[in-house]
C-alpha cells in the first residue's frame, strides 16, 4: 500500500449465499435456548410471564413447548371468531373447566380499501381478546393464557386423532388462536447485567453467551451498551423536495416501528411544549414523519383491551419516545430510550433523501405487545392500499423491524401466526420488510426475522439480518442459522441519539476548571472539568450495538437502491401493486439478491 493510500473499506452488508436452488441449508435450530428470562419487575409491568417448559401445561399429541414470553391475560384470536357468538360461547364452555372466560373485543371498523380480497384478509387478522376468571366459578383460578390455550387445544381433535371434538368446536376454529407474545427490541440493552433479555449479559440470567470474555467489548462505562461520542461531520447532504421529485418522482419512505422519535437536528425534530416539532424549518419536508391515525388506532385497541380487564397494560398514548426512565426515583436511562432516534440516524446517513415514518409500538424498556405490532402493520397495509388507490402521500416502500420473539413450538410459528399473515399482505403490496435476527447467539428461530424461510416463489422476501463487527466478522452476540438471509454492520455503530436526554448518572469526577481557562463571553457550556458523563446525550451522538441496527442499515441501503432504480427509469410515482413489486425486485437484484 502506497504512502497516504487508505485500505479498502470492509463491506457493510451482504446477502447470505444459499447452498442450493430452493434456498434451504442444513443446521439445527436449538444451539442455545434464546430468551429464558426477563426481570420480574418488567414482567409485572406488562402483565407477562415466561413459559417454563419444565412446568408448562401440555396436551397429548402436541409437541412439548420451549421457552417464550407471553402476556398472561390475553390471547390473539381471529376477529371473525371473536364476533361469532356461538363460537365464543363454545370456547367459554371449555375455558370454564379451567376457571377462565374469554371476553371478545368490540367489533372493529371495516378497513376502507377497494380490493375486497384485501379487505377480507385484513378483517380476518387476529386481535387481542381478554381472559378473566369465569363468572360463575366458585373456585379461585389463576388466569393464564398458556393454560387457556392448552385447554382449547385439548377440546378439539389433536393432530394424531380423527375423533370429533365433544365441544362442538372444530380444530380450524382453535388452530389460529395464539399467545400474545411480549416481544423485545434487538439492541443490546442499556442494562446488560440486570436485564437478561437484550442479548449478551454479564450475569447468569441472560439469553446468550455469558461471562466477561464475550461482553466486555460491547459494554461501556457503568455496564451500559450505549456511550456518548463526539461526531465531527456535517449532516449528510439532503436534496430539496423539488429536486427529489425531479430525480425520483418522490421521496421514498422507510417505516420504522419502534420506540418513537425525539429531538435531533439531523432528523429535523425539535422539542416543544406537549411533544415535538417534526418540521422546524416549516417547509413541509422534514426528515421524520408520524401517522397520528395509526397511533390513535393502536391506542384505541389498547384501551378496549384494558376496559375488558387486560391489566396491567401499558398504553402507547402518543408517537414520542417517552419516558426517559421507568423508575423516576432512581432515574436510570431506560434500556431502549433513543432506539428509534438511533435507527433513524442510520437511515439519514445511508439514504439522506428518504423520509422516515416513525410508528411507536415499543416501550422505552424495549418491550412490544404483539397485538400492538399487528395493529400497526394492519394499518400500514391499509395506508399502502390507499396510496395505490390515488393517495401517493400515504406510500411506504420499506419497513424496518428491530424486534422479535422466540416461538414456543414450531407448530405455533407455522400455523397460528397472524403476524406472518399481515407481513405476507405487505410483501404482496410490494413493500420490502427487513427484520433483525436477534442478539442471543443462537440459531433458534427468532420471529418475525425467521419468517424469511416462507418467501413465496416469485414474490418479495422478508429479509432477516444478522450483525457484523466493524472488521466484517460476524458479531459474537448475533443469532445465526439457515433462516438468516443477510448480514450488515451492527456492532459499535455510531448514530444519532436524542439531544434532550440526560439521565441520573453523573461523571465520576467533576471539579472546578483551572482559573487560567475561563470560557469566552457568550459560550454557554459547562465551566467545570469532568470525566465522561455516561448518559448525557446532549452532544447528539452515541455508539451502540445490536442487530437492531443491522436491519435499518440494510433497509436504508435497499431504499437507496430504489432511488437508483428511479434514476434509471423506475420512478417512484407508479403506485399499483405490480409497479411497487417490480421496483422492489429490481432494487434487490441490483444488490445481488438471488431471489
Amino acid at each position: 500500500m502506497r504512502c497516504g493510500q487508505l485500505p479498502a473499506q470492509k463491506p457493510q452488508w451482504f446477502f447470505q449465499p444459499r447452498s442450493n436452488r430452493n434456498g434451504s441449508r442444513t443446521g439445527g435450530d436449538d444451539t442455545a435456548p434464546g430468551l429464558t428470562g426477563l426481570p420480574d419487575a418488567l414482567l409485572r409491568r406488562h402483565g407477562a410471564r415466561v413459559l417454563d417448559p419444565e412446568k408448562a401445561a401440555a396436551v397429548h399429541g402436541f409437541p412439548p413447548p420451549r421457552s417464550t414470553v407471553y402476556r398472561a391475560r390475553t390471547l390473539l384470536v381471529p376477529d371473525g371468531v371473536q364476533q361469532d357468538t356461538p363460537k365464543v360461547k363454545a370456547i367459554n364452555e371449555v375455558l370454564a373447566g379451567v376457571g377462565m372466560t374469554l371476553i371478545p373485543a368490540p367489533p372493529q371498523t371495516p378497513p376502507r380499501v377497494r380490493d375486497p380480497d384485501l379487505a377480507r384478509k385484513l378483517a380476518e387478522l387476529p386481535r387481542v381478546a381478554t381472559l378473566a376468571p369465569a363468572r360463575h366459578n366458585l373456585t379461585p383460578a389463576v388466569v393464564d393464557a398458556w393454560v387457556a390455550l392448552q385447554a382449547l387445544r385439548a377440546a378439539v381433535t389433536s393432530p394424531r386423532q380423527q375423533k370429533p371434538a365433544k365441544s362442538g368446536l372444530a380444530q380450524t376454529d382453535i388452530e389460529p388462536i395464539a399467545l400474545e407474545h411480549l416481544l423485545v427490541g434487538s439492541a443490546i440493552d442499556g442494562s446488560p447485567i440486570g436485564h437478561g433479555g437484550g442479548g449478551l449479559t454479564g450475569g447468569t440470567n441472560g439469553g446468550g453467551v455469558t461471562g466477561p470474555g464475550s461482553t466486555d467489548s460491547y459494554v461501556y462505562s457503568g455496564g451500559d451498551t450505549r456511550s456518548p461520542v463526539a461526531l465531527l461531520l456535517d449532516p449528510p447532504y439532503r436534496r430539496t423536495a423539488a429536486k427529489c421529485q425531479d430525480r425520483y418522482g418522490r421521496r421514498p419512505v422507510v417505516a420504522v416501528l419502534d420506540t418513537g422519535v425525539r429531538a435531533h437536528p439531523w432528523l429535523d425534530v425539535e422539542r416543544q411544549a406537549g411533544g415535538y416539532n417534526l418540521d422546524p424549518a416549516d417547509n413541509g419536508d422534514g426528515f421524520m414523519s408520524v401517522d397520528l391515525g395509526i397511533q390513535q388506532a393502536i391506542l384505541d385497541e389498547g384501551k378496549k383491551a384494558e376496559a375488558k380487564g387486560d391489566k396491567p397494560r401499558q398504553l402507547i398514548r402518543h408517537p414520542w419516545d417517552t419516558p426517559v426512565t421507568s423508575d423516576p426515583l432512581v432515574g436510570e436511562l431506560d434500556s431502549d430510550s433513543g432506539h428509534c432516534t438511533f435507527i433513524s440516524g442510520i437511515v439519514r446517513q445511508v439514504a439522506p433523501d428518504a423520509r422516515v415514518l416513525a410508528v411507536r409500538i415499543m416501550h422505552s424498556d424495549g418491550t412490544i405487545y404483539e397485538g400492538d405490532l399487528l395493529c400497526a402493520l394492519r394499518h400500514l397495509a391499509i395506508r399502502i392500499a390507499q396510496a395505490e388507490a390515488g393517495h401517493p402521500e400515504q406510500m411506504v416502500d420499506v419497513i424496518s423491524l428491530s424486534l422479535g420473539y422466540f416461538d414456543e413450538t414450531r407448530h405455533d410459528a407455522n400455523f397460528t401466526s397472524g403476524l406472518w399473515d399481515v407481513i405476507e399482505l405487505l410483501l404482496g403490496q410490494g413493500v420490502i420488510v427487513v427484520a433483525a435476527a436477534g442478539n442471543y447467539s443462537t440459531s433458534r428461530r427468532f420471529y418475525p426475522a425467521a419468517f424469511a424461510t416462507k418467501t413465496p416463489p416469485g414474490g418479495l422476501p422478508l429479509i432477516s439480518v444478522g450483525a457484523l463487527n466493524p472488521n466484517g466478522s460476524k458479531a459474537i452476540f448475533s443469532d445465526g442459522g439457515h433462516w438468516i438471509t443477510a448480514w450488515a454492520s451492527g456492532a459499535a455503530v455510531v448514530s444519532t441519539l436524542p439531544v434532550d436526554v440526560n439521565a441520573s448518572r453523573s461523571p465520576e469526577l467533576r471539579l472546578r476548571a483551572h482559573p487560567d481557562n475561563p470560557l469566552p463571553p457568550g459560550i454557554s457550556l459547562p465551566a467545570s472539568r469532568e470525566s465522561l458523563d455516561p448518559d448525557d446525550y446532549s452532544g447528539a451522538f452515541g455508539v451502540w450495538s445490536g442487530t437492531s441496527f443491522s436491519a435499518p442499515l440494510l433497509a436504508a441501503r435497499i431504499t437507496r437502491a430504489l432511488m437508483e432504480g428511479a434514476e434509471n427509469g423506475l420512478k417512484l410515482t407508479a403506485y399499483g401493486p405490480q409497479d411497487t413489486l417490480n421496483r422492489a425486485l429490481s432494487a434487490l437484484k441490483s444488490m445481488n439478491w438471488a431471489g
